[in-house]
């Protein structure tokens, strides 16, 4: 499954129809594009917050990835937690250890 839940002020989306509509309608084109699975995600201020799940390929763009597995191509955002495995471009490491 690709997404889990879906959050935007304060509503949960678990319909993987619906998710993919929502991420339509807020322009996340890169998302929809990326190999991705178990997805528990949010929409604040119209930036993308990764809670886990696993990114398996494709561009991040931005957004916060706060914790899960990331093997895609981190473009620029805030790396906070998890298993970074991915190419980096440029961004925020949070991580004690060197990306």
């Amino acid at each position: 499954m690709r997404y889990v839940e879906l959050v935007i002020d304060g509503k949960k989306y678990k319909s993987q129809n619906e998710i993919q509509k929502q991420l339509l309608l807020n322009k996340f084109y890169w998302l929809l594009d990326s190999e991705i699975e178990n997805a528990q995600i949010e929409l604040k201020n119209n930036t993308l917050i990764w809670h886990s799940g696993d990114f398996f390929s494709g561009d991040w763009e931005y957004g916060i990835f706060k914790n899960g597995n990331f093997y895609g191509n981190f473009i620029n955002g805030i790396f906070e937690n998890g298993n970074f495995k991915g190419n980096w471009r440029s961004g925020i490491n949070l991580q004690s250890e060197k990306i």
